[in-house]
């Protein structure tokens, strides 16, 4: 069994040739703008079997996602045969499988085909990497926007404590006749003592009106 590299493309100047390169074409646009990881492995699964003639399976490894998938979606790893499983976990192959992997910047995708009647041609294989290389493409893609959306909500939360403890700063400032660091001491106190988030602290001095050691 063997690790197949890339191929040099040949020519083929057949109509079937060119429809199926259009195919794939297509489906390499598809899979580089695709902003869903499931749709985007179920695409590459399908369209890698069809180039290959067999049934893809993908494993997809990224910091945040281990995941199986084929051209239905995502798998558990207990419904894999063991040889397959083998084959995408540690890179191996045998004669009658076609196994290849494609690195990003966030993701290493592996994808293995049983090949039950002929040894794919050079065409075959050039299409099936750039399918390959096209889902790493979408994998990094779709990593980078959930984190950066990750950033964005923990941001957002931030902004939203620092208005709710300035509220509950003013409260305080207002009915104690006190000065902002001393308002700020008292909620950081209530919230250390009683091992509350000085956010939750804030919301309920806001909601209740009541003093920050009766809301804890």
């Amino acid at each position: 069994m063997s690790t197949l590299h890339p191929a040099t493309p040949s020519a083929d100047g057949s109509s079937a040739g060119r429809a199926a390169a259009e195919r794939i074409t297509d489906a390499a646009r598809r899979l580089v703008r695709s902003e869903d990881l499931e749709e985007a492995l179920s695409v590459a699964a399908a369209s890698i079997g069809e180039v290959l003639a067999g049934e893809a399976l993908l494993r997809v490894t990224t910091s945040q996602h281990d995941l199986y998938a084929g051209a239905s979606g995502p798998v558990p790893p207990s419904a894999i045969a063991a040889a397959f499983r083998t084959a995408l976990e540690a890179s191996h192959s045998h004669d009658s499988d076609v196994v290849l992997v494609s690195r990003g910047e966030h993701a290493v995708c592996r994808v293995c085909v049983p090949v039950a009647t002929r040894t794919p041609g050079p065409v075959e294989l050039t299409f099936a990497e750039l399918l390959l290389h096209s889902l790493v493409q979408a994998v990094d893609r779709i990593v980078t926007v959930d984190r950066f959306r990750q950033s964005e909500a923990n941001l957002e939360r931030a902004v939203e404590s620092h208005r709710l403890v300035g509220q509950a700063m003013g409260i305080l400032i207002e009915r104690h006749r006190i000065v902002s660091e001393e308002a700020f001491d008292i909620l950081r106190r209530a919230s250390q003592d009683n091992n509350v988030k000085l956010r939750e602290v804030a919301m309920r001095v806001i909601e209740s009106g009541s003093e920050p050691d009766d809301v804890v």
